[in-house]
């Protein structure tokens, strides 16, 4: 009986803790984005944020730009693209613990604009977050 508590001490500590990936929000690692990287002449950014939760934790996303894949994204993350300015479709497909269909959203953006869209930490979404008010 004895060892049953140690054991059940020893789970709930190690439940307790949180390791690194699951605080705050990361650059996605270079290893995982594939393209828009270097800002040119004439273009304007993307900002794309996963959520951080363990609800997903096992699920990537694929993230698309002009359906080009550019970059893989897990939880608590976020990535910085530069695109040319006009008309663009920036997808999201999870893939791994998870999967879904691919959602599209209209990324459109000016000559020097930022947009902002986040992923919930499940993977499963895609929007765009609202422009701050003057």
């Amino acid at each position: 009986m004895r060892y049953l508590v140690i054991a059940g001490a020893v789970l709930l500590a190690g439940c307790a803790t949180q390791n690194e990936r699951h605080v705050g929000i990361h650059d996605v690692p270079s290893s995982t984005v594939f393209s828009h990287q270097d800002p040119g002449a004439g273009d304007a950014t993307l900002n794309v944020v996963r959520d951080q939760g363990l609800w997903g934790a096992g699920c990537s996303s694929a993230v698309y730009v002009d359906d080009k894949v550019v970059a893989d994204m897990e939880i608590g993350q976020q990535l910085v693209l530069h695109v040319p300015s006009g008309a663009r479709k920036l997808s999201v497909m999870p893939h791994g613990a998870c999967s879904a269909d691919r959602m599209d959203v209209d990324a459109t953006v000016g000559q020097g604009e930022t947009r902002t869209f986040t992923i919930p930490a499940s993977g499963q979404g895609l929007a765009a977050q609202a422009a701050p008010k003057a």
